[in-house]
C-alpha cells in the first residue's frame, strides 16, 4: 500500500532545492558574470550607457551599428577554440551543469519521496541529500574554476591587459556569479536539511497515523 507523506520540513527540503536550482540554473544562462566598463551611446538623439558583458558561455556586446549582439560564443560546445571560449570556462560550465543536473534530480526524488519512501531499505530523502552534497561539490568546483579564465585573451579585450587568473582587471563581477553562488550554498543547506525532513517521515507521529489506516499524512 503507498502512502503519500508530507511533512513541514519535508516540503521546506522540497522547496529549497528547487530554488537552488533554479539560481543555478539562471546563472548559467544569463551572460552577466563579468561586467566591462560603461560605454556611452548615442543613439538616435539619445545618449545612455551600455555595459558589456559576458556569462559563462555567452556574451552580450554591443557592434558596430549600435545593434545588441547577445547570445552563445561555444558555436561548437566544448569543441569551440580555446582563443573564444576559454578552457577553464568550459570545464567551469561542465561542473557547474553538474550540479544542476544532480539538484534537479534530488528534486524528483523528493516529489517521488512522499509516496515511496525508501529504495533498497534507503531512505530516499537521505540518498537525495548525500547526492546533493556531492553535487554542491562539483558546483563550488565550477564557481572556482571560472575566475581561472579572467587571464585569457578574451577576457582581456573586454577588461584590460591587467585581467589575469582571479583578478578581473577594470571589468567588475555581475549579478549571474553571485546568483550561481547563493544558489550553491543552498545546495548545501538542503542537504543538511534532508536530515531532518528524513527523521521527520519516519517519526512516530508518522507511523501512527499509518497504524490508524490513513493513506494520506500531512504533518506540520
Amino acid at each position: 500500500m503507498c502512502y503519500v507523506i508530507i511533512t513541514g520540513r519535508s516540503l521546506a527540503w522540497l522547496l529549497l532545492s528547487l530554488v537552488a536550482f533554479m539560481l543555478i540554473l539562471s546563472g548559467i544562462m544569463t551572460p552577466k558574470w563579468l561586467l566591462g566598463q560603461p560605454m556611452v551611446q548615442n543613439r538616435d538623439n539619445i545618449t545612455g550607457f551600455y555595459v558589456p558583458s559576458v556569462g559563462i558561455y555567452n556574451r552580450c556586446l554591443r557592434i558596430k551599428d549600435s545593434r545588441d549582439d547577445c547570445g552563445s560564443f561555444s558555436f561548437y560546445g566544448f569543441a569551440t577554440d580555446p582563443s573564444r571560449y576559454p578552457t577553464p570556462w568550459k570545464a567551469a560550465l561542465f561542473f557547474l551543469s553538474l550540479c544542476a543536473a544532480i539538484q534537479f534530480s534530488t528534486v524528483l526524488a523528493g516529489v517521488m519521496a512522499c509516496c515511496v519512501q525508501s529504495v533498497f531499505k534507503k531512505s530516499v530523502i537521505s540518498l537525495a541529500g548525500a547526492t546533493q552534497a556531492l553535487g554542491g561539490l562539483f558546483g563550488v568546483l565550477g564557481l572556482l574554476l571560472y575566475p581561472w579564465g579572467w587571464g585569457t585573451q578574451r577576457v582581456r579585450q573586454l577588461c584590460g591587459e591587467n585581467s589575469e587568473p582571479y583578478i578581473p582587471g577594470d571589468c567588475s563581477i555581475g549579478w549571474s556569479l553571485y546568483v550561481s553562488a547563493l544558489g550553491v550554498a543552498q545546495v548545501f543547506l538542503a542537504s543538511a536539511l534532508s536530515r531532518a525532513a528524513d527523521r521527520a517521515a519516519r517519526a512516530d507521529k508518522v507511523q501512527f497515523q499509518i497504524d490508524e489506516g490513513k493513506q494520506l499524512i500531512c504533518l506540520a
